[in-house]
Formats: C-alpha cells, sequence, structure tokens
C-alpha cells in the first residue's frame, strides 16, 4: 500500500513513472496514494493504523503526458495497459503493436488514479504487460497530491 507520512498533503508534487524492461504479465507502475497527516483533535474518522494522532486522507496521481513506450527488440511487438479500479474493476486502455526500435504513446494524460478508501490496500492502479519480457521501457510524468474532491472540505 502506498502512504506518505506528513505535516500536511503537498498541493502536487511532480513524480517520474517510468520502469524498464515490462514482464508478460500486468505489472503495476502507478498506484494511487493515501496521506497520514497530523490529526490530533481527531478532525477526520479514518484514523493511521500506526499513531492514532494522524488521519489518513484520500490521494490522487495525474497524468500530466502519456504513456511513452519503447520497443528495444527487433521485431514488431505488442504492450498493453490497463486501469485496475479501487473497487477491481478493470478498464482496458490499449493494446498497441509497435514497430521494432519505435516509441508509442498510450493516452493517459489527463487521467487521474484516486485511492478513496482509507486503510484500503491499494487504490486505483495501472498496469502495463509486454507481449516478450524484457522489450519495452515506459516512462510519463505525473503529479502526486491530496484527492482535490476533498480540499477544504470539513
Amino acid at each position: 500500500m502506498t502512504r506518505i507520512t506528513c505535516r500536511t498533503p503537498s498541493t502536487g508534487r511532480p513524480i517520474r513513472v517510468s520502469q524498464e524492461d515490462i514482464s508478460n504479465t500486468f505489472t503495476v507502475i502507478a498506484e494511487a496514494p493515501d496521506f497520514s497527516v497530523p490529526d490530533a483533535a481527531s478532525k477526520y474518522p479514518d484514523r493511521d493504523p500506526l499513531d492514532s494522532t494522524r488521519a489518513i486522507r484520500p490521494g490522487e496521481i495525474f497524468f500530466l503526458t502519456p504513456l511513452s513506450a519503447k520497443n528495444k527488440d527487433v521485431e514488431t511487438r505488442w504492450i498493453e495497459a490497463r486501469l485496475v479500479a479501487e473497487d477491481s474493476s478493470v478498464i482496458e486502455v490499449g493494446k498497441l503493436e509497435v514497430p521494432a526500435g519505435d516509441t508509442v504513446f498510450i493516452p493517459l494524460q489527463g487521467r487521474s488514479l484516486f485511492k478513496r478508501v482509507a486503510n484500503a490496500s491499494t487504490g486505483d492502479t495501472i498496469e502495463v504487460r509486454a507481449e516478450l519480457t524484457g522489450v519495452f521501457d515506459v516512462w510519463s510524468a505525473a503529479e502526486e497530491k491530496l484527492a482535490s474532491e476533498h480540499s477544504g472540505v470539513e
């Protein structure tokens, strides 16, 4: 489970989403976090199980760019991406054939991953798999932050 311990959740911190040598089985490359923040007054009902003076607040990852996928092989190969929501539903993002030595862009820009259920094992994730292990590298730019739907809400 991804958890960030801090004084106050960031308004947005850039993160790099990247992985080399993608496997031929689905692998998580990005997962929505939650935040452990000071809350001695117990203002929020969801508590940090490791420290009762802290609350758990929902997090978000917002993709700023598409997911780039480089085929390092000498033959055309496919790569597949999917979003697995916090409730375990699956949204197929795309399966693309990539010519040898070429790069494709999987449209994730503008997509948010959320983690709304406190103390759940995972939030929304992006998973990828390749036709053949080790022939693809992927990368994207994203922003990690407190879920904006809860900013300023009591």
